[in-house]
Parts: structure tokens; C-alpha cells; sequence
């Protein structure tokens, strides 16, 4: 089995040395380089990459992923596309050559995001491993490999890419090129989700709330899991922009889209608590501690797997006057954020004051 690793880069010197022990297995690593002016070509070149200079004007993410897999020679039999911030965990060429068979396509295990602790914290599977014929990348931000006059074969891989982010690092280009893909691709559920998300992370409320109900209006809008998603961000706009009932109203659609997903139930608890909605945030919270499974998709939040349905609980059980339930659930709370001092003084007002308030 002949293995490619490819990237594009620009101006990542700092993470040159990690990413290349972590591919050092691969037959060959190839990157597109888009323009580096920090060290980044002489350092890849030194250790062994193939680095070739592209231009890619005007810019977007599938246009430059595209060009920097047209690089890898036509003997390639698997490809694993990277940035540059991401690395593999030692053994992953034994895993996938053994598993890999007759497949065309790989899902592996990414963690995206990593605790303070550098323990993992977002992880999802993620499925763009693929042959090196019958593929293509498309969308111009948050760009997806996909199948190009091929049958997929797809398997599930025994392999681990951690993704290390610079978070200097800026996403001013991501909105205008999401835009971009909205358009060219007006009915697409994706694309529409992703825009909408970040409008939300942008601070414009108002147009994500507009996206984000147009991607809920789209027919091929299906994925139940992305739906609650957009309700919940739908929800969390709403707030902002003061209009409390409805945006409680958004994360309760949200649990009843997706009921079998903790995040939407944890959204609606915080919202009722903001509400001071005692009742209904002590049953939402409770709901999202009978969901123990993560899904396993990009939506799962490190945050709802914590002490956070906990700690909402026990306070909704306090003001509600449940004392001994408000004391387990801060003992839950505090077990999971032992270093937690509100949430260690809830627990002493409660044991301090048993009348309840």
C-alpha cells in the first residue's frame, strides 16, 4: 500500500516539526504552499515534504485542497489530507493498512478541541481519508472530499487525528467565503447551517436567526441532529437580542427534534435558569443526564458532558425547595469540577440552609 499524506499551508513554521513526526510513516507528504513568507517551505523541505508553491486567486478552501491533490502521483493508494495543525497518533499506518481492505473511504477518530488539562474535548468521527481516484473537495469554506463518478466503500478506522489550533489565528475570510458557498449552492442544508452558525459566531444575531430558519425550510434539511443545532443557536440569538420566550421556545423545539442528544436539553435548562423558570429547567436538566451516550457526531459540545447539567440542576432543586435532591446533584457537580468554588459554595449554602430559600 503506497500512502500520501497532503496539506495546504501558509505561514505554519510553528507547527512544522509536530506534523512531520506524526506523518514520518507516510510514503510520501506532499503540501501546497499558498505564499509563506515565515520559514515554512525551507523547514517542510528539510524534512523531507515535497513542497510545491501554488497561487490560488481568488481564494477558497476547495479550490487550493483540490490543487494540492492534484500533486499526488497517480500510484498513490490512500490519501489522508491534513493541516499542518493536526497530527496523527503514532501507529496509524499499521491501522490503516490493515484495515483498510478494498474500501474507498476512511472515518477515523478526531479530536477537535483538547481541555486545559490536554485531555480530549470535542471528538468526532471525521471521513475525509480516501483513494487517490474519484474524489474531489467542494465548498469554498468548511470545504467537504467528496465522491467524483466513484462507489464508495466505506470503513471505520482504527486511527486518531488530534487537531492542535493556534488560537491567534483568524476567521475574517470564513463568513465571506461561507457566503460564497450559500450562494453557488443556494439549497444545500450545509452550507446553509454552516453560514448561519457563523453569523452567530460573528455577533450578527438578526441574520443568523434568518439562515438558520432558512436552513430549517430546506427539503434536503434532514439530519435531526443539525436541525436541534440550528434551533439551539436560533435560541441562543434570540437571547441576545432579548427576546427571552422565544428563545426558550427555539430550545425546547430543539429537545424535540433531537431528545436523544444532551445539548439541547442543557440549553434549555441555562435558559430557564437565566428565566428563573425553576421547574422546567430541574426537568430539562434531569433530562439531559438520562442521555449518557455521546452521538459521536461534530455536535456534541465538550461543555454538556461535564458538571453543567448537574450544577443546573441542583439549583433549580434548591429554589424549588427539593433540598436533599439540590445536595445530590451539587455532590454530582462538584465530583466532575472538583475545583469549582461556586459550585462548592452552592453545595455549602445547601447543606447550611436546609428550609431550602
Amino acid at each position: 500500500m503506497k500512502i500520501a499524506v497532503y496539506a495546504i499551508a501558509l505561514n505554519e513554521r510553528q507547527h512544522v516539526e509536530r506534523f512531520l513526526e506524526s506523518v514520518r510513516e507516510a510514503d510520501l507528504v506532499v503540501i501546497a504552499d499558498t505564499g509563506s513568507t515565515d520559514g515554512t517551505v525551507d523547514a517542510l523541505r528539510v524534512g523531507g515534504a515535497v513542497v510545491h508553491d501554488v497561487s490560488i486567486k481568488p481564494w477558497r478552501f476547495d479550490d487550493a485542497r483540490n490543487a494540492s491533490m492534484a500533486l499526488i502521483p497517480a500510484d498513490v493508494d490512500v490519501c489522508i489530507p491534513l493541516d499542518l495543525d493536526e497530527v496523527l497518533e503514532p501507529g496509524w499506518r499499521q491501522s490503516l493498512e490493515a484495515e483498510w481492505g478494498d474500501a474507498t473511504r476512511g472515518r477515523f477518530t478526531y479530536v477537535w478541541s483538547h481541555l486545559d488539562d490536554g485531555s480530549p474535548g470535542s471528538v468526532f468521527w471525521y471521513d475525509r481519508i480516501h483513494s487517490r481516484h474519484g474524489y474531489r473537495w467542494v465548498n469554498p469554506c468548511h470545504e467537504a472530499i467528496m465522491p467524483d463518478r466513484t462507489d464508495e466503500r466505506w470503513v471505520d478506522l482504527g486511527l486518531t487525528v488530534h487537531h492542535w489550533p493556534d488560537p491567534n489565528k483568524s476567521r475574517s475570510q470564513y463568513l465571506p467565503l461561507l457566503e460564497v458557498g450559500a450562494a453557488e449552492r443556494p439549497t444545500d442544508a450545509r452550507s446553509s447551517h454552516y453560514l448561519g452558525r457563523e453569523y452567530m459566531f460573528n455577533d450578527q444575531h438578526a441574520q443568523a436567526v434568518t439562515e438558520l430558519r432558512r436552513h430549517l425550510s430546506l427539503p434536503n434539511a434532514v439530519w435531526k441532529d443539525e436541525r436541534a443545532a440550528s434551533m439551539r443557536y436560533i435560541g441562543r440569538c434570540l437571547m441576545r437580542l432579548g427576546l427571552t420566550e422565544e428563545a426558550i421556545a427555539s430550545f425546547r423545539a430543539a429537545t424535540a427534534e433531537s431528545p436523544t442528544t444532551r445539548e439541547p436539553w442543557i440549553e434549555l435548562a441555562q435558559a430557564t435558569h437565566d428565566a428563573q423558570q425553576w421547574s422546567e429547567c430541574l426537568a430539562a436538566a434531569e433530562q439531559a443526564l438520562h442521555v449518557t451516550e455521546r452521538t459521536g457526531s461534530y455536535l456534541t459540545e465538550p461543555w454538556a458532558w461535564g458538571e453543567r447539567a448537574d450544577d443546573l440542576a441542583s439549583v433549580a432543586a434548591w429554589r424549588l425547595g427539593l433540598n436533599d435532591l439540590a445536595i445530590r446533584h451539587a455532590e454530582a457537580a462538584i465530583a466532575l469540577a472538583p475545583n469549582d468554588t461556586r459550585i462548592a459554595a452552592n453545595l455549602q449554602w445547601y447543606q447550611d440552609h436546609p428550609q431550602g430559600p
